[in-house]
């Protein structure tokens, strides 16, 4: 029976110790406030999204360098568009200026 007690005061420990960020409490009731857990929740989302995101880099190398290539090229469409539409409102600009100092 001894034997049985100290385990479980071991498993509680270790239970403790995992769901409260490596801080052991008095207590093993301790209310957590919403914020931490969402804060730990968070964390806890970041890292696997961090470890999936360099999973898939890992093993789809190719297919992010193709991706970032069509990312390049639509940045680079819409700029030359962005470019087009201001050179054609410079030109207009200027042809309106000398009209108006030719007719005045």
């Amino acid at each position: 029976m001894q034997k049985l007690n100290e385990l479980w005061n071991k498993f509680k420990d270790v239970l403790v110790d995992t769901f409260s960020g490596g801080k052991k409490t008095g207590s093993s009731g301790s209310v957590v406030s919403a914020d931490e857990v969402e804060k730990k929740q968070r964390e806890l989302r970041d890292k696997e999204r961090k470890r999936v995101e360099e999973e898939y880099r890992r093993e789809h190398p190719d297919q992010i360098e193709q991706e970032k290539m069509t990312s390049f090229e639509n940045k680079t469409n819409r700029l030359k568009k962005h470019l087009n539409i201001a050179i054609i409102t410079v030109f207009g600009l200027i042809v309106i200026v000398f009209l108006v100092l030719f007719f005045v």
